[in-house]
């Protein structure tokens, strides 16, 4: 099953806020890629980058695996007692659109970090 046809088949308010922050996350550019695993979409820039973890509430949790090294100038990312992981859990595309400009921020830095990483690893690797 591909990223589009699972979240074409969520319901609402689920279905919109995943739209909408997958059209963010594929923003990043050429590098960005999709895929799901165990009923998660996660999207990948340069390694594992994010995803869009459907709550039981009917929220949805914009979860950034390397969250702990993002900086989160807006505070709006949450550990819940995990050690890397931060995310953010949307209810409503309201929620969504009030929030664009720090997300987009945060998902900029998070695939800065990413190719930064990405490229250090492939330097260390070249030079053994």
């Amino acid at each position: 099953m591909t990223v589009q046809a699972f979240i074409g088949s969520q319901d609402h308010p689920v279905r919109e806020v995943m739209t909408v922050l997958r059209s963010w996350i594929l923003d990043l550019g050429m590098h960005s890629q999709e895929k799901i695993t165990n009923r998660t979409p996660y999207f990948y820039f340069f390694g594992v980058l994010c995803s869009l973890n459907k709550r039981r509430d009917n929220g949805v949790e914009l979860s950034f695996l390397k969250g702990n090294i993002l900086e989160d100038e807006n505070k709006i990312l949450e550990a819940n007692g995990r050690k890397q992981v931060r995310s953010k859990t949307f209810y409503s595309i309201a929620e969504v659109e009030e929030l664009e400009d720090p997300v987009r921020h945060l998902l900029n830095e998070a695939a800065i970090l990413n190719e930064y990483h990405f490229k250090q690893r492939k330097k260390r690797r070249l030079n053994d």
